[in-house]
């Protein structure tokens, strides 16, 4: 029965005692916590030579410019007043979205957007199937700093 549970649990409860002041006045209650004076005793920087590590990363990771991500193509077709209805139709509803055109003889290809994940693009594509039904998320060579800029 829960009504009838009893149990001392003084014994882990934490305690607080008043310390004074430096100015010899009372009332400040201070947390009797190992955790707290731990905390306080870790210095900023534990340790130089991780530091050095991460910058290096940081370094590193600035100058890498491309990566492997994802696109929509949008349109695929020989029309080129097709191509640039679709164009159009991805610059006025997704500004932020960078598009690709490309063509090999016959045929166009539109590409949309430079996603590093896959669920990003899923924000888009069902947007753009409503219009281009035979729309899809492609792998893709992407440039990283156009795909930070897209997803501000």
């Amino acid at each position: 029965m829960i009504g009838d549970y009893d149990e001392d649990l003084s014994s882990v409860r934490l305690k607080y005692e008043k310390k004074p002041d430096f100015d010899g006045t009372e009332g400040k209650t201070v947390r009797n916590n190992s955790a707290t004076a731990v905390k306080e005793e870790v210095p900023m920087n534990v340790n130089p030579q991780v530091d050095k590590a991460l910058d290096a990363m940081s370094d590193l990771n600035r100058n890498i410019r491309y990566s492997a991500g994802y696109r929509i193509q949008v349109y695929v077709g020989n029309e080129r007043r097709e191509v640039d209805e679709a164009k159009s139709f991805i610059y006025s509803n997704f500004p932020d979205l960078n598009t690709y055109l490309s063509f090999s003889q016959p045929t166009y290809r539109l590409k949309a957007g430079d996603f590093l994940s896959r669920m990003e693009a899923e924000k888009y594509i069902n947007t753009i199937r409503q219009r281009y039904s035979t729309a899809m998320i492609v792998t893709e060579r992407i440039d990283v700093r156009k795909s930070m800029q897209q997803n501000r």
